[in-house]
């Protein structure tokens, strides 16, 4: 009698498992990261876009600072902050009582709407924005008032989704 087992055929292996084509749920993480990464991208652009005006008026800042050093002049260097200042809470908030602020509601405004909600405008070295750029010869720490300058400029509060801007005042002129 024959054996029964040498009648069988060698055992066939299957061809490997190729890398190319992939399966669908390859697919759909390659999908979901790429949609990651292009909203990534996205929001990186948008929030650059929409600060760029604190760049600008840091760098604003820092160009009257330079002409202040070269001129000394320091009711020049006041009106210059001011300018640079307004133009900056007018971007941040376009409401229309922000434009209308003078004196002390100003300067309030700008200490609500500093992140650390200090006094420094209308208790401390910003209080030389009220009179300062109308003196021929003001009295100014200059460098204590670039400091709080570019303080406010870089981490003031935005507009809240009410659309109010935060410590906006309800005696401002509207």
């Amino acid at each position: 009698m024959t054996d029964p087992l040498a009648q069988l055929r060698d055992i066939h292996l299957p061809e490997s498992t190729g890398f190319w084509p992939l399966a669908w749920g390859w697919w759909l993480l390659l999908a979901v990261i790429l949609c990651a990464i292009l909203a990534g991208i996205y929001t990186f652009v948008q929030q650059r876009r929409k600060n760029r005006y604190r760049l600008q008026a840091a760098e604003e800042l820092d160009r009257a600072l330079q002409e202040y050093r070269r001129h000394e002049d320091a009711a020049r260097y006041l009106q210059d902050v001011a300018i640079i200042l307004r133009r900056t809470a007018l971007a941040a908030f376009p409401e229309p009582g922000v434009a209308g602020m003078r004196g002390t509601d100003w300067l309030m405004f700008l200490d609500a709407t500093l992140v650390n909600n200090t006094h420094e405008f209308t208790q401390g070295v910003g209080r030389a924005l009220l009179q300062g750029p109308y003196q021929p010869k003001p009295q100014v720490d200059v460098e204590a008032l670039h400091q709080l300058a570019q303080q406010w400029v870089k981490e003031h509060k935005r507009t809240s989704p009410a659309g109010k801007a935060p410590g906006l005042l309800e005696g401002a002129n509207a």
